[in-house]
């Protein structure tokens, strides 16, 4: 690995190069990149966010000079902003190859094109797509509040959607994705190019503290009161959000005195909106439920978001077969006593009775029941809290486990 031993060439010695592409900043990416800097790599971080400021590296920009083409046909235009936002790159990209610049590993987020001329501008790097979500018909995500849709058209549309996957894999020297679940939902031709080496995570930071009160009484919460908590970016069904209102109607007439803090946005982050209103309004008129017991925060800063998990009494995480959140391990992490969607993605990091209680989403009442056990905070309870801690910080620390894997992963590629 030319910089691994410090040899480039003529003989002159230097760190090794690495260049993450990716829209957003600091996404998937960012902790690496730091890290990595810190011992020594010399990081480039490539993506079309501006005013990211200073963060230990060096960031550059990239912007596509135009919109996708009014009136294209619907199935391509997701693949035209792909190809735009490659160009976008690419410009950059021959800016810093005519400066001398030439990383050795160039590791992009995949599907939104901004990889895809990586190896036109540095043929001699290392290119490894990271690979989120490839799309299928019928959707593996798809929920119950879905609506029936054309079957051809859903199907023309997912392979269409898959295209700039495709082209990252014909150039690709390798592949991250970073969940064993997710890797299985591609096709047999990206799996055996596929390497699963999980995001690392922040354990020292994500940990077990005390009730925040204070914290609590700022969202309306009473000291003392049982409190169930549940966090999505938006208020959707990918993420369970009619069926945690559901869960909470039952949990609050078993019980006066607990309260739901819920974090989010009123939004749609994943799946279908609603043709009018939100999914938080619709399921306030269509439960009765005793709103004064319901705290909704908005979004909140992470040490918040770290004081509300600490504070849990039981946190809901509730999902379609999709994606895993990362506030799902962050919550582990912290100690939190999980009521979780009984599907794979889950599966792979909690175990029903040894970590977390896992539950049919789908099912109200065996929602209800869960919490209502968590609450009686049980020695079992206690133990699956203690475990679920230990187990993240066994195999997701980023310091310890996580990002030495992926370096390792690196560096096999230059053997």
């Amino acid at each position: 690995m030319a910089g691994r031993d410090g040899q480039t060439g003529k003989g002159r010695k230097r760190p090794p190069r690495i260049l993450f592409i990716h829209e957003n900043f600091p996404a998937q990416f960012g902790t690496f990149a730091g890290w990595l800097s810190t011992r020594g790599w010399d990081v480039t971080f490539a993506t079309a966010r501006e005013g990211v400021g200073e963060v230990g590296f060096r960031v550059v920009t990239f912007k596509p000079h135009r919109e996708v083409t009014k009136g294209i046909h619907h199935y391509v235009a997701g693949f035209e902003r792909a190809v735009i936002n490659g160009q976008a790159f690419v410009r950059e990209a021959v800016r810093l190859r005519a400066a001398g610049y030439v990383p050795d590993i160039v590791v992009a987020h995949s599907g939104w094109g901004v990889g895809t001329f990586v190896k036109d501008v540095w043929p001699e790097t290392r290119f490894l797509p990271y690979f989120e979500w490839f799309y299928h018909w019928p959707p593996r995500d798809r929920s119950r509040h879905d609506p029936p849709s054309d079957d051809l058209e859903g199907r023309a549309r997912a392979r269409v959607r898959n295209a700039p996957m495709w082209l990252d894999l014909s150039s690709a020297d390798g592949a991250i994705c970073p969940t064993g679940f997710q890797a299985e939902q591609f096709p047999q031709a990206f799996r055996d190019r596929i390497t699963v080496l999980p995001d690392g995570f922040d354990t020292a930071m994500h940990c077990p503290g005390p009730r925040d009160d204070a914290l609590l009484a700022r969202f309306g919460v009473p000291r003392g009161a049982p409190v169930l908590t549940y966090l999505a970016r938006g208020m959707e069904p990918s993420r369970g959000f009619p069926e945690m209102m559901e869960a909470v109607a039952l949990v609050q007439k078993r019980r006066a005195d607990l309260h739901a803090v819920i974090v989010g946005e009123d939004r749609v982050a994943y799946g279908r909106k609603l043709d009018s209103g939100s999914w938080r309004t619709s399921m306030l008129e269509r439960l009765a439920l005793d709103q004064s017991r319901l705290h909704f925060t908005g979004r909140v800063s992470r040490p918040d978001m770290i004081r509300i998990f600490q504070s849990s009494d039981a946190h809901l995480y509730l999902s379609v077969p999709f994606v895993l959140s990362w506030s799902a391990i962050e919550a582990m992490s912290c100690g939190c006593l999980m009521v979780a969607s009984d599907v794979a993605p889950v599966r792979e990091v909690m175990r029903h009775e040894e970590n977390a209680l896992l539950v049919d989403m789908h099912d109200a009442g065996a929602i209800a029941d869960a919490v209502e056990r968590a609450l009686a905070k049980g020695d079992d309870i206690a133990a699956m809290r203690q475990r679920a801690r230990a187990d993240i910080v066994a195999r997701f620390d980023a310091e310890s486990v996580a990002f030495p894997r992926i370096v390792a992963y690196f560096e096999s590629l230059f053997r």
